[in-house]
């Protein structure tokens, strides 16, 4: 071979290998970018249970609610779990939960901790774990007060279609924030032999 032909195909294989290099780079960087961008996501571990509040059982919860005449609060409780699916620990600072109820309307619901002694907020989350939050949810409707422990059950499932859209945003650091959407099964929500019929057919 002549000599020029061994220098060219010298210099071809040295672009060659330069080339790689900088796409492996590349590469490289936006796998590890990738995986340190804040990635939040929440996941329902149980169910949602519910029931009709009475005003004595919960006082902190009816008061924000302030349902008017002729309005009932429900409340319900949904355990999540809080994904960070990041390379990098993130804090969660705010969360916001809506429901969709059987009359088509997305509901905002009052959020707490379901351990009145426990704050929520702010929770670390480490990279690539979980961390669990149990909340309770409030929202006042249409409806008259009464009924026994069954009935006020029953009056929060009923409520609610036979499977119960629900949307999560969570709140983390600068600003971000992290929508979650899933279909709650409604299993654990009791319902009245009626409606239960009417969601079966």
């Amino acid at each position: 071979m002549p000599w020029n032909d061994m220098g060219m195909a010298r210099e071809g294989l040295s672009l060659m290998a330069s080339f790689f290099a900088v796409a492996s780079t590349f590469y490289f960087w936006l796998v590890r970018a990738n995986r340190e961008r804040a990635k939040l996501a929440a996941c329902t571990v149980t169910g949602l249970r519910g029931t009709m509040l009475m005003a004595m059982e919960d006082t902190a919860t009816y008061r924000r609610v302030a349902p008017g005449d002729n309005e009932i609060v429900l409340k319900y409780w949904l355990n999540l779990a809080i994904v960070n699916n990041s390379s990098l620990p993130n804090a969660l600072l705010g969360i916001k939960v809506w429901v969709k109820f059987i009359d088509g309307r997305w509901h905002a619901m009052d959020v707490a901790s379901a351990d009145p002694e426990a704050d929520l907020f702010p929770q670390n989350v480490d990279p690539l774990t979980t961390a669990g939050m149990k909340l309770t949810l409030a929202t006042k409707c249409e409806g008259s007060i009464g009924g026994g422990f069954r009935e006020r059950e029953c009056a929060a499932g009923d409520a609610l279609p036979e499977l119960v859209p629900v949307r999560v945003e969570l709140e983390a650091l600068q600003g971000q924030t992290f929508v979650s959407e899933w279909l709650d099964d409604g299993r654990l929500l009791q319902r009245t032999t009626e409606q239960s019929g009417l969601a079966a057919a």
